[in-house]
């Protein structure tokens, strides 16, 4: 009966260890950040205000832990970098809202920059885990290197 308990005991434990080793990596949104920047590079680029996140893209401060963004002070481009740490269970809301705003970015920019609002119709909004990043190219031919930074970030 003992050696039955042991067994059990250590199933237990070695079952509590292997959920435990499974949890999300961390990762800090300023390091995420500089390799998006890297990436895509913005001239006049500044941080993106919490309000510039709150009332342009739609996104409560509820739906996220952090967050770190690089906007173009040219606004006839849209580039930008961004990326959020998202609460439990929201980055799906974080995405979507991202979406939103590209289209309706590539609507703004439409009818006197057509060839930037192209460059904006082809970012992606990505997602790893509670991550969520969108960038806006400064330029389309920058988008496959920002995939590789991300992909190299997020190893």
């Amino acid at each position: 009966m003992k050696k039955v308990l042991s067994i059990l005991c250590v199933i237990c434990l070695a079952a509590a260890l292997v959920a435990c080793g499974s949890s999300d990596k961390e990762y800090n949104v300023s390091d995420v950040l500089a390799a998006l920047d890297a990436a895509n590079p913005l001239s006049d680029g500044r941080a993106l205000t919490e309000d510039e996140v709150n009332l342009s893209m739609n996104i409560s401060s509820d739906l996220y832990e952090e967050f770190a963004g690089t906007i173009s002070n040219d606004a006839t481009t849209g580039a930008l970098n961004v990326v959020f740490k998202a609460v439990d269970g929201k980055a799906s809301d974080i995405a979507n809202a991202l979406s939103t705003y590209q289209a309706n970015q590539v609507s703004v920019l439409e009818p006197y920059a057509p060839e930037n609002a192209a460059i904006l119709e082809d970012a992606t909004v990505q997602t790893k885990g509670n991550y969520v990043m969108v960038v806006f190219g400064a330029s389309a031919d920058v988008y496959p290197a920002v995939d590789t930074a991300i992909a190299d970030t997020f190893k």
